[in-house]
């Protein structure tokens, strides 16, 4: 978890409550000390809860939020390395700095292996040292989510690609075996069938690469984006290369451009739904809506199709993180890159069903300048 804008806030874990005054007073008297002499601190401690039972730790963890936490390892409930498990297992976001009583480095070498990012030995703690260990400990915790996140999300991106790209070859070998064995080898349909499923694959394969841009580095860098202008681009392209009816209109009084922060990567995320909203479509002519609407903190396009519907787990997919992972939702690729484009960019996304028929897909950024801009760049 991620510190706040108004500073850190940390849970201290500690039976031995002249241990526990010792450690507060520690930070207390080194934050004075750095604010004093105008120098600059490791980080800023603002919020300390004490408690000394596990069973209030994790009470704790369930009802506020907290940065970090000082676990000492012998308390009245649990004693041991097994405490870190426990706390590790009740709250795996929130980085552990062990507190121990032992100045010996195999105590805190297995105190790391078992979940914590740092320890301290009690016996020459200083105010500096925790605060320097505690800024540590948080910096290291969110390098590791970053990246057991990325590689979850290269598996799960490498078993989509592997699964659908296999569909379409098997395809294009068994149609090219019937034709070479065929008697007439001039069958327009399986040869028509054969090139929509390389086209397919080929499409696929440029995807994915655009996913693992993404996801290979910290995300595309947001800037200002004209949303109305990228969203035009899209939709002319679209109308040149399928048989569509697709309206674009303002829902708000304005016309001029409408500047959202988001990244150059913006036209693929409605390149790729609008794509979906017609291949969801059973019509001969599928029919698309797409409506921006604006309000001085926010801009939402709304595109809705006549299709078939979403089915219900790529719902959950689209807009929950962890359902994103779960391989029997049937996300493809290009959705997948639409969520990953989306959360990179502080984008949001609701899916609804459209009466009667078809699916609402609504998107929305924070405008350029707006607060919620500032705060999230």
């Amino acid at each position: 978890m991620a510190t706040t804008e108004t500073g850190t806030r940390l849970l201290l874990v500690e039976d031995n409550h002249d241990d526990a005054r010792f450690v507060e007073r520690l930070i207390r008297e080194r934050q004075s000390t750095l604010d004093r002499e105008r120098a600059d601190s490791p980080i800023e401690i603002t919020a300390i809860r004490h408690v000394d039972r596990l069973a209030a730790a994790l009470e704790h963890l369930e009802t506020a939020a907290v940065d970090v936490i000082l676990l000492d390892l012998m308390l009245p409930d649990s004693r041991g390395l097994e405490t870190i498990e426990r706390v590790v297992e009740y709250a795996p976001d929130v980085p552990i700095v062990v507190l121990t009583g032992q100045n010996e480095t195999e105590v805190g070498v297995e105190a790391i292996q078992r979940g914590a990012q740092e320890y301290l030995s009690k016996g020459s703690v200083t105010g500096e040292t925790i605060l320097r260990t505690v800024r540590y400990a948080i910096e290291r915790s969110r390098n590791q989510r970053r990246l057991v996140d990325r590689n979850h999300r290269l598996a799960v991106l490498n078993q989509i690609v592997r699964q659908d790209i296999r569909n379409d070859l098997s395809m294009i070998v068994g149609l090219g075996d019937q034709l070479q064995n065929a008697d007439s080898p001039a069958d327009e349909r399986a040869v028509e069938t054969l090139l929509d499923a390389a086209r397919h694959a080929v499409e696929l394969t440029d995807t994915a690469a655009e996913v693992i841009d993404v996801i290979s580095t910290d995300g595309p860098n947001r800037e200002p984006c004209d949303l109305y202008a990228v969203l035009e681009t899209e939709v002319t392209t679209l109308r040149r290369k399928r048989d569509v009816d697709v309206t674009l209109a303002r829902g708000d009084a304005g016309d001029g451009p409408v500047i959202v922060s988001a990244s150059p990567m913006l036209g693929a995320v409605f390149e790729h739904l609008l794509v979906n909203a017609v291949d969801h479509s059973e019509r001969p002519t599928p029919q698309v809506t797409v409506t921006v609407e604006t309000t001085p903190e926010e801009a939402t396009v709304e595109i809705v199709d006549d299709g078939v519907g979403i089915p219900d787990a790529q719902k959950r997919a689209l807009v929950d993180p962890d359902a994103r992972f779960d391989t029997r939702s049937g996300m493809g690729v290009g959705l997948y890159l639409v969520t990953t484009l989306l959360e990179s960019m502080g984008g949001t996304l609701e899916v609804d069903d459209n009466d009667p028929c078809g699916t609402s897909v609504t998107v929305a950024f924070s405008r350029e300048g707006s607060p919620t801009s500032r705060r999230a760049t």
